[in-house]
C-alpha cells in the first residue's frame, strides 16, 4: 500500500523562499511528465513562517488558557510593505471573517541571512501590523518570538504549555484584546434586562452556528421550563469547526455578575432554531432567576 499526498503544505511558501523553487509550478511540470531533474534547490537563507489566527485568548478557573475563534468583522487592518516580508492574506478592513472555516486569516514569511535574522525580522514586522475589529494571535507569536527558549531553539511539543507557565496568561489576553481596538460585542446587565421583568437575554457572545443540541439524536441541552446552573451547558456555538459550550457563566465578568452564580435560572424561552447562523448579539434565550 502506497499513499501519495500532493496537496501543499501551509508552511510552502518557506520552502520556495530558501530553495528558489516554485513549488506549485513544479507540480504541473512533473505531472507533465516533465524531469524531476531538472528542479534544482538553491540554498538562500533562511525563512520562518507566522500564522496569523482571528482567536482569542482566554483563561479558565485553573489559569489554563486556551484560544476561542474570534470571527466578525475587521474594521481597520494594515500590513505595511516590506522587501523582506511575503504576505499571504484575505483579511483586509471591511472584511468580514466568518464563523464556517478555518481561524487563520494570513501567512507572513519573513527573510533573513541566519535563523536569529530572520526571527528578528518577522517580529519587527507583526509588531507593526494592525488589525482592529477581531483579535488574533498576533500579540501571542511576537511574545515567543522573544522568548529565550524559544530564540536558543530548545523546544518540542511541549513548547507551549510550558511556556504559558512562564508568562503572565491574563496580559497575554489583555494584550490581545487591547490590540483588537474596539470590538463589537462587550455586554452588560442593564442591556440584558427585560423592561417590567425580572427576565434576562441571553445573547449571542459572537458569530457562530447555535445548537441546542449535540447530534440531532440527542436531547436538547435545555427545554423551556428547565431550571438550570450558571455553570450548565445551555447550547453549543460553532465558529471555524470549534463547538463552544455556552454556560450563563460565560458571561460574568470579574467586573461584573450578569447572573449570579449563587441562583438558579429557569429557561422562559428559546429564542433561536438549532443550527442558526447567529452574530454577536442576537437574542438565544430568555431566563429568570429563581
Amino acid at each position: 500500500f502506497m499513499e501519495m499526498n500532493t496537496r501543499l503544505q501551509v508552511e510552502h511558501p518557506v520552502t520556495e523562499i530558501v530553495s528558489d523553487v516554485d513549488i506549485v509550478t513544479s507540480q504541473f511540470d512533473i505531472a507533465a511528465r516533465r524531469s524531476i531533474s531538472a528542479i534544482e534547490p538553491k540554498e538562500i537563507g533562511y525563512a520562518i513562517e507566522a500564522r496569523v489566527n482571528a482567536e482569542k485568548a482566554v483563561v479558565d478557573a485553573n489559569g489554563d488558557v486556551s484560544f476561542e475563534p474570534h470571527p466578525g468583522e475587521i474594521t481597520e487592518c494594515v500590513f505595511p510593505e516590506d522587501d523582506r516580508v511575503d504576505i499571504i492574506t484575505m483579511a483586509a478592513t471591511g472584511k468580514q471573517i466568518p464563523p464556517y472555516y478555518d481561524s487563520m486569516i494570513a501567512q507572513i514569511i519573513a527573510k533573513g541571512k541566519d535563523r536569529d535574522d530572520a526571527v528578528a525580522k518577522l517580529l519587527s514586522y507583526l509588531q507593526s501590523v494592525k488589525i482592529c475589529g477581531i483579535c488574533t494571535n498576533i500579540p501571542l507569536v511576537c511574545r515567543v518570538l522573544q522568548d529565550e527558549v524559544f530564540l536558543a531553539g530548545d523546544y518540542d511539543t511541549r513548547y507551549l504549555p510550558a511556556f504559558f507557565k512562564r508568562i503572565d496568561c491574563n496580559e497575554l489576553c489583555a494584550e490581545i484584546e487591547a490590540a483588537a481596538g474596539d470590538i463589537k460585542g462587550g455586554f452588560d446587565a442593564e442591556s440584558l434586562r427585560i423592561d417590567g421583568t425580572d427576565e434576562l437575554k441571553v445573547v449571542a457572545s459572537g458569530t457562530g452556528i447555535f445548537y441546542t443540541q449535540a447530534s440531532p439524536s440527542d436531547p436538547q441541552f435545555v427545554e423551556p421550563g428547565d431550571v438550570v446552573t450558571t455553570d450548565q451547558t445551555v447550547c453549543l456555538l460553532e465558529a471555524m469547526k470549534v463547538f463552544r459550550p455556552i454556560t450563563l457563566n460565560d458571561y460574568n465578568r470579574s467586573d461584573e455578575v450578569i447572573y449570579d452564580p449563587d441562583k438558579k435560572f429557569q429557561v422562559v424561552r428559546i429564542a433561536a432554531p438549532s443550527g442558526q447562523a447567529v452574530s454577536s448579539g442576537d437574542l438565544l434565550f430568555v431566563v429568570r432567576p429563581v
